[in-house]
């Protein structure tokens, strides 16, 4: 039988949300590392784990609390909901690396969130569209780059096994859609979007594309925006990008002194 499984509480001040509920439960409240989200862990009195809980940043007036139910197949009971007339709230909506979620009302008016565990959830439908979104966000990390860049680099990666029959364009079109940016002035993606592509890359593209995107990731930053020749600095914005796609990308030290060696000379 489906059973609660997950809480979620809405906050206008995190500081003063997290000390509210630690002073008041004891509950232990961290950072989930995929994105702007607070995970709760909660005990009972014998020390033994409860229902586990998370925070966000209020998204809209009157944000209730919402309690998540496990369910085999999201789709299915979105279905069920409907049937029963209830109402679509939030669509089904992937959590990298952990399941599905989406929040419905009842016919009472009462939200309540569906919850489907899949190790394989994923924001992107293949490693291209991750392969993607990793040059889409190197390009829109500064304002004076624009997406003509792509073209720049597109002739090394259209022959890699994972861009078989895949057009560029189409794939810039869809992540920049998904991001809600704008494809032909593209403002930088955020923290938690960084991490959703550094997470997703980790699970979806093998050790060498990981190396490959970071090549092309390099090339792009240090392409000047008319893509006549090579910028040696680059700015804080643009090296903490890299960086983080580095790190992110488990691209070690040595792999990662090559690959930059090999992207200086040839654009030397």
């Amino acid at each position: 039988m489906p059973t609660v499984v997950h809480f979620e509480i809405p906050f206008d001040d995190l500081d003063r949300a997290q000390k509210f509920y630690t002073d008041l439960f004891g509950w232990k409240i961290e950072k989930y590392e995929g994105g702007e989200y607070w995970m709760i862990t909660t005990t009972d009195e014998k020390g033994e784990s409860g229902v586990g809980g998370g925070m966000m940043q209020r998204q809209q007036p009157g944000q209730p609390i919402i309690q998540y139910i496990d369910v085999p197949s999201v789709s299915d009971y979105l279905g069920k909901v409907k049937d029963l007339n209830g109402q679509l709230v939030v669509p089904k909506t992937p959590v990298p690396g952990m399941g599905y979620f989406a929040v419905c009302q009842d016919t009472e008016g009462n939200s309540f969130g569906l919850w489907e565990t899949d190790p394989n959830a994923s924001f992107f439908a293949d490693p291209a569209e991750v392969f993607i979104a990793v040059m889409a966000a190197t390009i829109a990390v500064d304002d004076k780059y624009s997406v003509d860049e792509m073209r720049a680099v597109w002739y090394e990666i259209e022959g890699m096994e994972i861009f078989k029959d895949r057009d560029y364009r189409e794939l810039e079109s869809r992540i920049f859609k998904f991001f809600k940016k704008d494809p032909a002035d593209p403002s930088a993606f955020e923290p938690h979007e960084i991490d959703l592509i550094v997470a997703s890359a980790r699970r979806m593209l093998s050790p060498d594309l990981r190396e490959s995107a970071y090549k092309m990731a390099l090339k792009l930053a240090h392409a000047d925006r008319n893509l006549e020749g090579y910028v040696k600095d680059l700015d804080e914005r643009e090296q903490a990008l890299l960086d983080r796609w580095r790190e992110g990308m488990e691209i070690d030290d040595a792999a990662a002194r090559r690959i930059e060696g090999e992207v200086a000379e040839s654009q030397a």
